[in-house]
């Protein structure tokens, strides 16, 4: 046995055991049915980096077309936004932990992306499009808050300010610092008595709740401890009256600008009714979420909210020395953690915090705490994204697709290896045997890489079984004309292999170029198609050349000197 021939069995083995080893996982996943597969892929949680991928157009998923906004930009600021941007929100589908999703720049301002298998549209759309702009701020005083109050009563009411009551409310901007907290304190309290008579009387027998016409804004508030809060269907009309241009500059010229009503994230339930939280506080951040290191999911384990889950925050060198000065500056006051214009916490500064460790707590399932800690993780987006087409490509149009492109692969490749023994006989078997070779190569390949198949890519495996073929048309034809030509078969196999390889390659190299380009260049589906003819190339070249050519060197030929072709 030739030399050459020992080392090309030998590479043949190993490239079987290499394919069979990295195929293993997928056949296992893809042996089993959508549920098994969920349960499965919950107990093996590296399974997708182990195998074949299916993308959107096969299994199904999200796809989104986001678009930055750029209106509030200055000039100087725009340059990179779209890469920045792109890298964002790159880092934050990673951290949803998506099999291969796909996330591409369109022109100068959108970007594509698409989750293959995902399809928790409130968890994807929270995710991207959140601007993700943490901060923290502290809230002002009861009295500031309750003369903020009076200010709001008096415009809605239409009394100006040099009316005697804006007088009053000038004159208790002045109190000393413990009688306003007092006077805070009882206003609360008596709000609260007065909003739970009011929902009593406002309930009729059926116990309905009836709407009234407002007067004044206090009456839409509701002390909670020493916040203030909203029934949540009088939120709209709160929001109305404080977005209301009059109220605004009621309160600058009062004297408390600087500062901002917040809806916080969470709702509290008081009797039968659901309550928001509203906070007034500093405009002004003490902090920025550019301070963060590191955010994570967790349970609460010995707080106020024990057993709940919470986002656990880790602040960097910088943002550590900020936060222990703010905290030491403010004991005794309430620093809200702030994110899109969101209270999601509030808690009291009780001493001074040097470790640079804090944890936002609000009402969250475990799977929105850990869906927000990816977005602080990953940063602000560098401007507002707009979600302009958002799609759900369901599963039963990938599998209608996989199956139909399945059918064809398959009659394809019978119709081949028919071909191929009725026109060359033995030899043909030969070539059809490296051809199944052929694609467990491929396939055990794209495992080994953690690539995507999509219906270009079956496209893709189809067309190389025709131009694996191909090679050993060339070749067979090459040898018949040595046989023609008097040749006995062993020297019409040598002079058939050595003058067709040029010619293989050649038209190889041509191919892969032209693929290569693809990969560069495309995107999705057509780098799934040019991945599939890229490795179908390489092991057109092992099996249809270096192994059909091994099979003849071991195979005996007939006693007449005739050789099956």
């Amino acid at each position: 046995m030739k030399r050459n021939t020992t080392l090309s069995i030998i590479l043949t083995i190993g490239a079987v055991v290499f394919s069979l080893f990295f195929l293993k996982d997928s056949i296992i996943f893809y042996s089993k049915n959508a549920q098994q597969q969920s349960d499965y892929a919950a107990t093996h949680p590296n399974i997708f980096k182990k195998i074949i991928n299916l993308g959107l157009d096969i299994q199904g998923g999200m796809r989104f077309v986001l678009e930055i906004d750029r209106s509030n930009l200055p000039k100087e600021a725009q340059g990179d936004i779209l890469e920045r941007a792109y890298t964002v929100i790159e880092n934050r589908i990673n951290g949803l932990g998506v099999a291969e999703p796909m996330i591409q720049k369109q022109g100068k301002d959108r970007i594509i992306v698409e989750l293959p298998g995902f399809r928790d549209e409130a968890a994807a759309t929270g995710v991207i499009g959140s601007t993700a702009q943490l901060e923290f701020n502290l809230l002002r005083e009861p009295a500031d808050l309750e003369r903020a109050i009076k200010v709001i009563d008096n415009t809605v009411k239409g009394v100006k300010l040099g009316d005697t009551t804006a007088a009053a409310v000038k004159d208790t901007a002045t109190q000393k610092e413990k009688e306003a907290q007092q006077k805070a304190q009882s206003l609360f309290q008596g709000k609260e008595k007065a909003a739970a008579d009011t929902a009593k009387a406002k309930k009729d027998s059926a116990g309905v709740e009836k709407e009234e016409a407002v007067s004044s804004f206090s009456e839409l508030l509701t002390g909670m401890g020493e916040q203030i809060a909203v029934l949540e269907s009088n939120k709209a009309k709160v929001s109305g009256i404080l977005g209301r241009k009059d109220v605004q500059e009621a309160l600058e010229r009062s004297g408390l600008g600087g500062s901002v009503f917040l809806w916080g994230h969470e709702t509290r339930v008081q009797g039968s009714s659901q309550y928001r939280m509203l906070y007034y506080v500093k405009s002004r951040a003490e902090m920025k979420g550019d301070a963060i290191k590191d955010a994570r999911g967790s349970i609460d384990r010995g707080g106020m909210s024990m057993g709940q889950a919470i986002v656990e925050l880790e602040m960097n060198s910088k943002g550590a020395r900020t936060f222990a000065r703010v905290t030491a500056a403010n004991i005794g006051k309430y620093l809200a953690i702030v994110l899109d214009s969101t209270v999601y916490s509030a808690p009291v500064i009780r001493s001074k915090i040097p470790s640079g460790r804090a944890q936002i707590e609000g009402s969250f399932t475990m799977e929105e705490a850990k869906n927000l800690s990816v977005v602080l993780r990953a940063g602000a987006l560098p401007a507002p994204v707009k979600i302009v087409e958002q799609r759900i490509v369901g599963p039963s149009l990938g599998q209608d697709s996989v199956r139909k492109g399945g059918m064809a692969s398959l009659l394809g490749f019978i119709l081949i290896i028919i071909f191929m023994v009725v026109y060359y006989r033995y030899c043909g078997l030969i070539a059809n045997g490296a051809l199944v070779l052929h694609l467990l190569f491929v396939l055990g390949m794209m495992a080994a890489i953690n690539a995507t198949l999509t219906l270009p890519g079956i496209a893709g495996l189809i067309l190389n079984v025709g131009m694996a073929v191909d090679a050993n048309v060339l070749i067979y034809e090459r040898i018949r004309e040595e046989l023609r030509m008097g040749k006995t078969p062993r020297s019409a196999i040598d002079a058939g292999y050595n003058r067709a390889i040029i010619t293989i390659v050649d038209t190889q190299i041509v191919t892969l170029i032209t693929a290569l380009i693809l990969l560069w260049a495309g995107t999705g589906p057509i780098k799934g198609f040019a991945i599939t003819m890229i490795l179908g190339i390489l092991f057109t070249l092992f099996t249809q050349v270096v192994i059909t050519r091994a099979f003849f060197n071991v195979i005996p030929i007939s006693k007449d000197n005739q050789l099956s072709i």
